[in-house]
């Protein structure tokens, strides 16, 4: 697959994700609702200057997966630019309803995409199975904006995932795909998924707090 369906923002290029990383950023606690799951974050130390909390709240009922490219990424906020067909439309890897909701990029969709929880991702290194030094990111989808030349993705992301455990509950996240050994990982594109997300993750044991 070649490359050039991810452009990364120039600020974004350098080492690549330390392998080691459990977390990106301070997770202090997670609070469930019936429709919401509310993670708050902060920087700092509390009672320090320039300490920070924010509350982000994802839906239970979608999320957003977006894999992209096989170069390594930063555990830093991100933005990409993906082709505009691999993005909403492709019928093997969305339910139509939710092409037909989502794929025209109303300002009305973007801001509920926004609110879905994502699973960012490259794609396998192997048809059907990753390496064990990939790893995936439990991220914010914060912007959405439609160019010329693709559709740009920023990203807040929030904690890492190895993908090779990701690969062992494609069931359990819709991305099994058309064909079991060639997934939705090994594959470039934008998706949406009716599944809760955090459920699955939790259920796995791949929340790492």
């Amino acid at each position: 697959m070649s490359n050039d369906l991810i452009k990364p923002a120039p600020s974004n290029l350098g080492a690549p994700i330390n392998q080691d990383a459990q977390k990106i950023f301070n997770i202090q606690e997670i609070k469930q609702f019936t429709n919401q799951v509310q993670i708050m974050t902060s920087s700092g130390l509390p009672g320090s200057p320039g300490y920070k909390a924010t509350p982000l709240s994802f839906s239970r009922d979608y999320y957003n997966l977006v894999i992209y490219g096989q170069d390594p990424f930063e555990i830093t906020d991100c933005h990409i630019t993906l082709q505009k067909n691999r993005c909403l439309v492709e019928e093997d890897n969305i339910a139509p309803e939710l092409k037909k909701k989502y794929s025209p990029l109303s300002p009305e969709a973007i801001e509920e995409l926004k609110t879905f929880p994502c699973i960012l991702a490259n794609e396998n290194r192997h048809y059907g199975w990753a390496d064990e030094d990939q790893y995936a990111s439990f991220a914010q989808l914060q912007e959405i904006k439609k160019r010329e030349n693709g559709i740009e993705l920023y990203f807040h992301q929030l904690f890492v995932i190895p993908q090779a455990r990701i690969s062992e509950h494609l069931d359990e996240l819709g991305i099994c795909g058309k064909y079991k050994r060639f997934n939705e990982l090994n594959h470039s594109h934008w998706t949406v998924k009716a599944i809760n997300l955090y459920e699955v993750l939790s259920d796995a044991s791949l929340i790492p707090f």
